[in-house]
């Protein structure tokens, strides 16, 4: 490795964190104002009753509670302590990076007003997201998430609630709790982002071009790249309409996919969640995000 890679490399590592780490960070701040106000099980009382309702709920919230990738699993793992269903946590974790206003309105810029590729793209996630939520919505939190993490937690939470009771005020609780959520989940963003640039500087350009007139090679070439590049939600349309040489179909399988599985989220789903519930999120979104586009990129021609 030449000492150009090697900067190279630097850069990219350096681009990828400071570009996700401020969402991380919203993300945070969210997940400890969830901790530090949301009284148990509030939000139970409100979502329906059903298994559906709560799906569409969770896909919708995205518009409530915008929240880019990079952010997202340290919220949805408060949200499920906090005693959110499972049937709307899960859902809101994939759809919400790409259901909001922000991605929606970034990728209408970046494909000059073509609503085709917007819409499209909400649709592609959200199969997925509500495939998830209604074959394991009926499980509860400590049943999808990871049992030492979860106890580990708990036991720590316990103690501080009980200390913050006396002086501490709920928004220095919230700050403290974003704080934990911000470091145990950042050392997942660095170990994406390494992985990340080590593919994009040294993935041969050569090799997408040559899949790029093969329509199911156009779909696999770009879903692969949307997970070795981890871009953010709120950026990624940019550099999805820069691959012109792809068809449509290609183009919102990679503007898909990235948000629900990449680098930053592979790890974070495993540190998070039982392994079972791992091999869901890794397995779902990418057959049916394949055949789905697959079948687009036949249509579009």
């Amino acid at each position: 490795m030449d000492f150009s890679g090697l900067q190279a490399f630097a850069a990219v590592v350096t681009a990828i964190v400071l570009e996700a780490a401020p969402f991380l960070l919203l993300g945070s701040l969210a997940a400890g104002a969830v901790e530090a106000w949301m009284p148990e099980g509030a939000l139970d009382r409100l979502l329906p009753k059903h298994r559906a309702g709560r799906v569409l709920a969770g896909l919708l919230a995205g518009f409530l509670l915008p929240a880019c990738e990079c952010g997202i699993v340290p919220l949805a793992r408060r949200l499920l302590r906090k005693g959110v269903p499972v049937a709307a946590a899960l859902p809101y974790m994939l759809a919400a990076p790409v259901v909001n206003p922000i991605s929606m309105l970034a990728t209408w810029v970046a494909f000059r007003g073509d609503w085709g590729m917007v819409l499209g793209r909400v649709a592609l996630v959200a199969v997925p997201a509500a495939a998830l939520g209604l074959a394991l919505g009926d499980r509860k939190a400590r049943d999808i998430l990871a049992p030492g993490l979860d106890m580990a937690h708990d036991a720590g939470c316990s103690c501080r609630a009980h200390g913050g009771a006396h002086g501490g005020s709920k928004l220095l609780s919230a700050l403290r709790h974003a704080a934990e959520e911000f470091l145990d989940m950042s050392r997942f963003l660095v170990l994406g982002a390494v992985a990340s640039a080590i593919f994009k500087v040294f993935l041969p350009q050569g090799v997408l071009e040559a899949v790029a007139g093969s329509p199911l090679g156009a779909v696999a070439a770009l879903m692969l790249l949307a997970v070795l590049l981890s871009i953010c939600s709120q950026a990624d349309a940019f550099v999805a309409a820069s691959l012109t040489m792809f068809p449509r179909g290609a183009q919102l399988a990679f503007l898909a996919l990235g948000p629900m599985l990449d680098l930053k989220l592979i790890p974070a789903y495993l540190a998070v969640f039982r392994r079972p519930v791992f091999r869901s999120l890794v397995v779902v979104p990418t057959v049916l995000i394949f055949v789905l586009c697959a079948l687009l990129t036949a249509l579009w021609g």
